[in-house]
C-alpha cells in the first residue's frame, strides 16, 4: 500500500482573518478616543478617553477580541502612527512613564471581556464591577511602572490621584453602554 505524500496547503482559518479585522477596527476606536487628551501639569500621564474605549472594547468584542484590539493599538504606535494621547507617535513607547498604563489595558480589556462574556445578560452592579476590577487593573500596572520613574508615593499622587473621579465617570458610563448593548444589540 502507497502512502500519498502530498504537500498541503491549507487555507487559512477565516476566524482569524475576522479577529484580525476586528482587532484593527477596535485599535483605530482606541486610537481616535485618544485623541481626547488633556494634559495636566502635575503629571506625565494626561487625562484621556482611552479608559472608557478599553471598557467598551472588551465589554462589546470580549475577552480575546478586546485585547487583540489593544494589541494592535500599540502596534500601531510601535509603527510611528500618531495614535497616542493627544496624536503622539512614540515607537519607544515602552520606556516611557505611561507604558504600564498602555500595557494594563491589553489585561483590562481582557478581563472585562472575559466578566462579561460569563455573564451576557448581567444586571448594571455585575457590569459596574467588571468595569472596577479593570481600572484597578490599569492604575496596579501604571502606578507600578509610575514608580520606577518617581517612585511609589509621587506615583500614586500622580498617577492614580488625579484619575480617581474620571475613572468613575468612565465607569458609570461604560457600565450604561454596556448594558444597553447587552439589552439591545446582542439579541
Amino acid at each position: 500500500m502507497a502512502e500519498n505524500n502530498v504537500l498541503t496547503v491549507s487555507a487559512p482559518k477565516p476566524r482569524f482573518i475576522i479577529d484580525l479585522m476586528i482587532a484593527c477596527l477596535g485599535s483605530c476606536f482606541l486610537a481616535l478616543m485618544s485623541q481626547f487628551a488633556i494634559p495636566l501639569s502635575l503629571t506625565p500621564v494626561p487625562v484621556t478617553l482611552q479608559t472608557l474605549a478599553v471598557f467598551l472594547l472588551g465589554g462589546i468584542l470580549g475577552g480575546r477580541r478586546g485585547a487583540y484590539s489593544v494589541i494592535a493599538y500599540l502596534i500601531q504606535g510601535c509603527c510611528v502612527l500618531p495614535v497616542f494621547a493627544g496624536g503622539v507617535a512614540n515607537p519607544l513607547w515602552i520606556l516611557g512613564p505611561q507604558a504600564g498604563f498602555l500595557i494594563s489595558f491589553v489585561l483590562a480589556g481582557f478581563l472585562i471581556g472575559k466578566m462579561l462574556e460569563l455573564k451576557p445578560e448581567a444586571q448594571i452592579f455585575y457590569i459596574v464591577v467588571a468595569l472596577v476590577l479593570g481600572q484597578l487593573v490599569i492604575f496596579a500596572l501604571g502606578w507600578s511602572w509610575l514608580s520606577f520613574y518617581v517612585g511609589p508615593t509621587k506615583a500614586f499622587m500622580f498617577g492614580v490621584v488625579p484619575f480617581l473621579s474620571g475613572a468613575a465617570l468612565k465607569i458609570m458610563v461604560g457600565s450604561l453602554v454596556l448594558r444597553f448593548y447587552a439589552r439591545c444589540c446582542r439579541k
